[in-house]
């Protein structure tokens, strides 16, 4: 697919408010990553970009990045230690899962609202709070 293609069909201003509203009452930190690159190894580059984008400094250690890498056609979930911790091996079986399943469809942007609303209940069951434990970064990353 290209690049030109996925990104005119993800609707920037929905996944915006499904994070935003993913993150509220919980102090979790959730960012969508776009490369414009090809990778061979999406779940490396993600936990490269997690460490760039210093998700992993968040105190509460319940950050979340979802990579996609639409010119090489793969894309990859990282969270931090406290969030897997809590969700189990399972959890993140069906976010990809679900993931994988929208996007095979093409209906990218239902996919990731989809993908938000279950890491959103995730967060506040597990992290729930007033105070967000925001890294300051943007909630959509493009590079």
């Amino acid at each position: 697919m290209k690049i030109k293609h996925f990104l005119s069909a993800l609707e920037h201003d929905r996944i915006l408010k499904a994070i935003r509203s993913a993150e509220e009452g919980s102090s979790g930190d959730i960012v969508l990553y776009i490369t414009h690159r090809a990778v061979g190894d999406p779940l490396a580059a993600a936990n490269d970009e997690f460490r760039k984008l210093r998700l992993e400094a968040a105190t509460a250690q319940n950050s979340l990045l979802i990579f996609l890498a639409p010119k090489s056609r793969k894309f990859a979930v990282v969270g931090g230690t406290a969030l897997h911790d809590k969700v189990g091996q399972a959890w993140w079986d069906d976010f990809i899962a679900l993931l994988t399943r929208h996007f095979k469809e093409e209906h990218y942007t239902e996919g990731l609202i989809a993908a938000l609303d279950l890491a959103s209940r995730a967060l506040k069951t597990h992290f729930p709070d007033s105070a967000p434990d925001r890294t300051g970064q943007q909630d959509i990353v493009e590079e």
